[in-house]
Protein backbone atom coordinates (compact mmCIF):
# COMPACT_ATOMS: atom_id res chain seq x y z
CA UNK A 1 0.00 0.00 0.00
CA UNK A 2 1.35 3.43 -0.99
CA UNK A 3 1.27 6.16 1.64
CA UNK A 4 0.00 9.62 0.68
CA UNK A 5 2.67 12.29 1.16
CA UNK A 6 1.98 15.59 2.90
CA UNK A 7 2.36 18.31 0.25
CA UNK A 8 3.92 21.58 1.36
CA UNK A 9 2.83 24.71 -0.50
CA UNK A 10 4.23 28.25 -0.30
CA UNK A 11 4.08 31.37 -2.47
CA UNK A 12 6.61 34.03 -3.33
CA UNK A 13 6.54 37.30 -5.28
CA UNK A 14 9.65 37.90 -7.36
CA UNK A 15 11.42 41.15 -6.49
CA UNK A 16 13.59 43.37 -8.66
CA UNK A 17 16.71 42.45 -6.64
CA UNK A 18 16.30 38.80 -7.67
CA UNK A 19 16.79 39.54 -11.39
CA UNK A 20 19.84 39.21 -13.61
CA UNK A 21 20.83 41.87 -16.20
CA UNK A 22 18.36 40.33 -18.68
CA UNK A 23 15.50 40.87 -16.20
CA UNK A 24 15.07 37.14 -15.55
CA UNK A 25 15.34 35.53 -12.11
CA UNK A 26 19.02 34.85 -11.39
CA UNK A 27 19.90 31.16 -11.45
CA UNK A 28 21.05 31.01 -7.82
CA UNK A 29 17.72 32.31 -6.58
CA UNK A 30 15.97 29.10 -7.64
CA UNK A 31 17.98 27.10 -5.10
CA UNK A 32 17.16 29.72 -2.45
CA UNK A 33 13.45 29.63 -3.32
CA UNK A 34 13.32 25.82 -3.03
CA UNK A 35 15.34 25.78 0.21
CA UNK A 36 13.32 28.57 1.84
CA UNK A 37 10.13 26.84 0.71
CA UNK A 38 11.10 23.62 2.51
CA UNK A 39 12.08 25.49 5.68
CA UNK A 40 8.81 27.43 5.69
CA UNK A 41 6.95 24.18 5.10
CA UNK A 42 8.76 22.40 7.94
CA UNK A 43 7.78 25.20 10.31
CA UNK A 44 4.16 25.26 9.13
CA UNK A 45 3.47 21.54 8.67
CA UNK A 46 5.87 19.78 11.08
CA UNK A 47 6.36 22.50 13.72
CA UNK A 48 10.10 22.64 13.03
CA UNK A 49 10.75 26.38 13.14
CA UNK A 50 14.31 27.65 13.59
CA UNK A 51 14.30 27.67 17.43
CA UNK A 52 12.86 24.13 17.49
CA UNK A 53 15.37 22.75 14.99
CA UNK A 54 18.21 23.30 17.47
CA UNK A 55 16.49 21.13 20.08
CA UNK A 56 15.64 18.06 17.99
CA UNK A 57 18.87 16.06 18.42
CA UNK A 58 19.40 15.80 14.69
CA UNK A 59 20.11 18.09 11.78
CA UNK A 60 19.13 18.01 8.15
CA UNK A 61 21.59 18.63 5.38
CA UNK A 62 20.78 19.26 1.75
CA UNK A 63 23.10 16.81 0.12
CA UNK A 64 22.08 17.50 -3.47
CA UNK A 65 19.73 19.63 -5.56
CA UNK A 66 18.96 18.97 -9.20
CA UNK A 67 17.06 21.91 -10.69
CA UNK A 68 15.44 21.87 -14.10
CA UNK A 69 14.86 25.37 -15.49
CA UNK A 70 11.82 25.19 -17.76
CA UNK A 71 10.65 28.79 -18.27
CA UNK A 72 12.15 32.14 -17.33
CA UNK A 73 10.44 34.42 -14.82
CA UNK A 74 10.55 38.18 -14.33
CA UNK A 75 9.83 40.75 -11.64
CA UNK A 76 6.47 41.06 -9.91
CA UNK A 77 5.46 37.52 -10.84
CA UNK A 78 3.83 35.38 -8.18
CA UNK A 79 5.09 31.83 -7.96
CA UNK A 80 3.85 28.84 -6.00
CA UNK A 81 6.09 26.04 -4.86
CA UNK A 82 4.87 22.61 -3.83
CA UNK A 83 6.95 19.73 -2.54
CA UNK A 84 6.67 16.34 -0.94
CA UNK A 85 8.90 13.52 0.24
CA UNK A 86 8.77 10.89 -2.49
CA UNK A 87 10.74 8.27 -0.58
CA UNK A 88 13.45 7.60 1.97
CA UNK A 89 16.67 5.77 1.12
CA UNK A 90 18.62 5.20 4.31
CA UNK A 91 19.74 8.63 5.52
CA UNK A 92 18.33 10.42 2.47
CA UNK A 93 14.87 11.91 1.93
CA UNK A 94 14.11 12.28 -1.76
CA UNK A 95 11.98 15.45 -2.10
CA UNK A 96 10.22 16.47 -5.30
CA UNK A 97 9.59 20.21 -5.73
CA UNK A 98 7.61 22.04 -8.42
CA UNK A 99 7.50 25.79 -9.05
CA UNK A 100 4.57 27.21 -11.02
CA UNK A 101 3.57 30.68 -12.18
CA UNK A 102 0.20 32.34 -11.52
CA UNK A 103 -1.33 30.52 -14.52
CA UNK A 104 -0.27 27.15 -13.10
CA UNK A 105 2.47 26.60 -15.69
CA UNK A 106 5.51 24.74 -14.38
CA UNK A 107 8.57 27.00 -14.53
CA UNK A 108 11.07 24.84 -12.62
CA UNK A 109 11.35 21.50 -10.88
CA UNK A 110 13.81 20.27 -8.30
CA UNK A 111 14.87 17.00 -6.79
CA UNK A 112 16.25 17.74 -3.33
CA UNK A 113 18.10 15.05 -1.41
CA UNK A 114 18.13 15.81 2.31
CA UNK A 115 20.19 13.76 4.76
CA UNK A 116 19.29 13.06 8.39
CA UNK A 117 22.38 13.79 10.52
CA UNK A 118 22.82 12.80 14.17
CA UNK A 119 23.62 16.05 16.02
CA UNK A 120 25.95 14.35 18.50
CA UNK A 121 28.08 12.32 16.08
CA UNK A 122 27.57 14.59 13.06
CA UNK A 123 27.16 11.50 10.90
CA UNK A 124 24.34 10.67 8.51
CA UNK A 125 21.93 8.10 9.93
CA UNK A 126 18.75 6.52 8.62
CA UNK A 127 15.63 8.61 9.13
CA UNK A 128 13.81 7.19 12.19
CA UNK A 129 10.33 5.85 11.42
CA UNK A 130 8.65 8.37 13.75
CA UNK A 131 10.20 11.21 11.73
CA UNK A 132 9.39 9.57 8.39
CA UNK A 133 5.75 9.38 9.47
CA UNK A 134 5.55 13.20 9.74
CA UNK A 135 5.86 13.48 5.97
CA UNK A 136 2.89 11.24 5.13
CA UNK A 137 -0.82 11.44 5.80
CA UNK A 138 -1.95 9.22 8.69
CA UNK A 139 -3.01 5.75 7.60
CA UNK A 140 -6.62 4.75 8.18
Amino acid sequence: MTRTPVVYETTHRIAFSELDPFQHVSTGNYARYFTDHRMEGLARYAGWDLPTLGTLGFMTWIRRMEIDFIRSMGADQDIAITSFVREFRGPDAMIECTMTDAAGTTVATCLMVVAHVDARTRRATDWPEELRALFFEPED
